[in-house]
């Protein structure tokens, strides 16, 4: 697979431990029936460090696959690794610094419009999606996960501090 997964993968895992961390000691975790702050960011760090270690273990396991297999004559499968890990670097900046940009807009405009604005930001730099399927993705999703969080479990999402 390359270095390039590699590397995004062992950056996804110290994202997800850091995230998990911060809100481990600093958020107040509550219980699942009375989550407090650092409750949800707590869980989606611990998830994305596996997702993580999940996606190295593939890697690893997809090189070695790879390099007991011989490539067939005149195969330039090097410069093919090297353009996939590329791609992989190309789109791991842009979205963790979406991510970074989402947890700073999520206090300031609230939840609806920031999570709008960072799926369609997604949608159109990272997934490389057309305008209208970028805008009907982020509304349902955003509505779909509106009325989970305030409807369903009675939770409390930030409407902003510039609407206040």
């Amino acid at each position: 697979m390359g270095r390039g997964e590699r590397v995004a993968s062992v950056f996804l895992v110290a994202f997800g431990a850091a995230v998990a961390y911060h809100s481990w000691h600093t958020l107040k975790l509550g219980i699942a029936i009375t989550p407090g702050a650092g409750f949800f960011p707590f869980w989606i760090g611990v998830v994305l460090a596996v997702l993580g270690v999940t996606w190295l273990a593939m890697t690893v396991v997809a090189d070695r696959a790879a390099a007991s297999v011989p490539a067939p004559a005149g195969a330039d499968e090097t410069a093919e690794r090297e353009e996939r890990s590329r791609n992989i670097l190309r789109r791991l900046v842009p979205g963790v610094a979406l991510i970074l940009a989402y947890a700073w807009l999520f206090e300031q405009a609230g939840y609806f419009l920031s999570t709008v604005l960072f799926m369609v930001a997604w949608q159109k730099i990272v997934e490389r999606e057309g305008w209208l399927k970028s805008a009907v993705i982020a509304l349902a999703c955003a509505a779909a996960m509106y009325t989970i969080f305030s409807f369903l479990l009675k939770g409390v999402l930030p409407m902003g501090t510039w609407f206040s």
